[in-house]
């Protein structure tokens, strides 16, 4: 699965993402990455969304269904850029993780096929790592552990090598877009609380939003389905060639077939 020439995700580095982020990469000409941006003590950046334990009872609709996976910081500020925060690997927070994994999936039908493979060579190299670890190197490990069994081969490319102009986001956002010579940039619905597309307008740059619904299925308890969780979940639970299929790209703007000729 390719992403389209011209159509670039920005996007901070993310902790096993969840599948609505796998969404935007699987259309990306490029992913371009923002890891010279300040870090959110409360955001995504370090953490992720994993099922409860089994011998919890799911939660009403009105309580969270899940529960954190967070990476340890080495002496965070607050104006940190998230290229510069370190892992503090004084924890043995990688085997933790993967033990926690092992224990709230071990028993579905995928985990031992489709994920455990993956995540024991991460965090046993994570886990060896000497001296401050650099997250945005485990960001990235995480996020392209499922690139290959999800078909993707997208193109990465950090911020951080490109010339930054300018603080306000959508400007920013724009100078990236000029700069990697994009039509399109595809953005997730969050960013409308933010984005003034007229500046992509006058750049001759397309705004789309994302349009990905997230089909729910079986995560091996009674009670509300739990969106949003990593895509450990979901490759723990779903066959690899399902997942694929939700990511194809639907036929609508510049992801729609070529006109074939009369």
């Amino acid at each position: 699965m390719s992403g389209s020439p011209g159509v670039v995700v920005a996007e901070q580095p993310h902790y096993l993402p969840w599948v609505d982020f796998y969404e935007q990469v699987a259309r990306a000409g490029t992913l371009l990455v923002l890891d010279n941006v300040q870090w959110l003590r409360r955001g995504w950046q370090r953490r992720t969304r994993v099922a409860l334990p089994a011998n919890v009872p799911t939660p009403p609709p009105t309580e969270p269904g899940f529960q954190w996976l967070s990476i340890p910081l080495e002496d965070p500020h607050r104006d940190t850029l998230i290229g510069e925060l370190a892992v503090d690997t004084r924890q043995p927070w990688a085997r933790k993780h993967l033990s926690r994994l092992v224990t709230l999936y071990g028993q579905r039908p995928h985990f031992a096929t489709q994920v455990l493979p993956l995540l024991e060579p991460f965090y046993d190299s994570v886990a060896r790592e000497a001296g401050p670890g650099s997250l945005l190197r485990v960001l990235l490990g995480s996020t392209a552990l499922f690139h290959e069994s999800l078909g993707m081969k997208p193109d990465i490319l950090l911020a951080s090598t490109l010339e930054r102009q300018g603080d306000e986001k959508s400007a920013r956002l724009v100078e990236y877009c000029r700069q990697l010579k994009a039509h399109t940039y595809y953005s997730g619905l969050g960013s409308s609380l933010y984005l003034q597309v007229s500046l992509f307008r006058d750049a001759d740059v397309r705004v789309l939003w994302q349009r990905f619904r997230h089909p729910p299925y079986a995560q091996g308890r009674e009670g509300r389905f739990v969106q949003g969780l990593s895509i450990v979940d979901v490759l723990s639970n779903v066959p690899v060639e399902e997942v694929r299929r939700w990511l194809e790209p639907s036929p609508w703007g510049p992801f729609a077939p070529a006109p074939t000729g009369s």
